[in-house]
């Protein structure tokens, strides 16, 4: 007696080629049994996809040989033999897409998966400070650049849906919702304008205070011919420099409060 039904396609289930090994086997399981677990996936139907997934896995783990004989004998004897000859037979067998007497499907490409990631002014100029944006799902280290502020899609090949049949993966596209106004800063181009709120006591001209900026904590002297409304200039402090860019500068005004 089968332990399998023979009318299914467990490979294709599993999304991989009809010569795949045990290794490649195990893999695809691994990865669709992580995409339709009832426990973390919000798919509607996960809990049958997960388990036509396991049982796929269970035939081609513990009955492959058996489950691919009785495939390979359904299709070199088929119901009705006019429409079969030995002749047509032996053809198929030259034919692309038929391999050890069973036919499987052509490779197909995964589709990329794309996934926006909203940022604040403050850690965008972080992330630029060290160079890179960590993507935790995937576990890599995505370098990081000014073209983020332009809403370029950054890609990372092979990262995304994986394929079927043994096509290759899909790819992994990131891009960045930037805030680039909060309630005191705004980014203009490659500098920063904003405002700082400072108490009677520490408002004196001449006299060096720390504010804090998108750009982190940092020193700033009050001119002594400061004028209400003017903005003091504090030299290299918004976008950070790179390869192509200068650094931008930091403007703000000084409120008493």
């Amino acid at each position: 007696m089968n332990n399998f039904d023979s009318t299914k396609d467990y490979f294709a289930v599993l999304g991989v080629h009809h010569d795949a090994c045990d290794k490649t086997i195990k893999l695809a399981y691994r990865k669709m049994a992580r995409r339709y677990h009832p426990d973390v996936s919000k798919i509607y139907n996960a809990v049958v996809k997960f388990q036509e997934v396991a049982e796929a896995f269970e035939v081609l783990t513990k009955h492959k040989e058996s489950y691919c004989r009785t495939l390979k004998s359904r299709n070199t004897n088929p119901t009705n033999p006019k429409k079969h000859t030995g002749a047509k037979n032996k053809n198929q067998h030259s034919q692309p897409g038929f391999s050890q007497g069973y036919f499987y499907k052509k490779p197909l490409r995964g589709k990329n998966r794309t996934v926006t990631y909203p940022l604040t002014l403050r850690y965008a100029i972080r992330l630029l400070k060290i160079g890179f944006f960590y993507i935790p799902s995937l576990k890599v280290k995505m370098k990081f650049t000014r073209e983020a502020f332009l809403e370029k899609t950054f890609r990372i090949k092979g990262r995304g849906y994986p394929g079927l049949f043994g096509g290759e993966n899909g790819d992994y596209h990131v891009k960045f919702n930037l805030t680039a106004t909060s309630l005191s800063w705004e980014l203009k181009g490659n500098d920063i304008y904003g405002e700082v709120k400072i108490s009677p006591f520490l408002f004196k001209k001449g006299k060096t205070i720390e504010l804090d900026s998108p750009s982190g904590i940092m020193s700033l002297k009050i001119p002594d011919n400061y004028q209400e409304n003017d903005y003091v200039k504090v030299e290299n402090m918004g976008l950070p420099a790179d390869s192509k860019n200068l650094a931008g500068h930091l403007f703000t005004k000084l409120v008493e409060a």
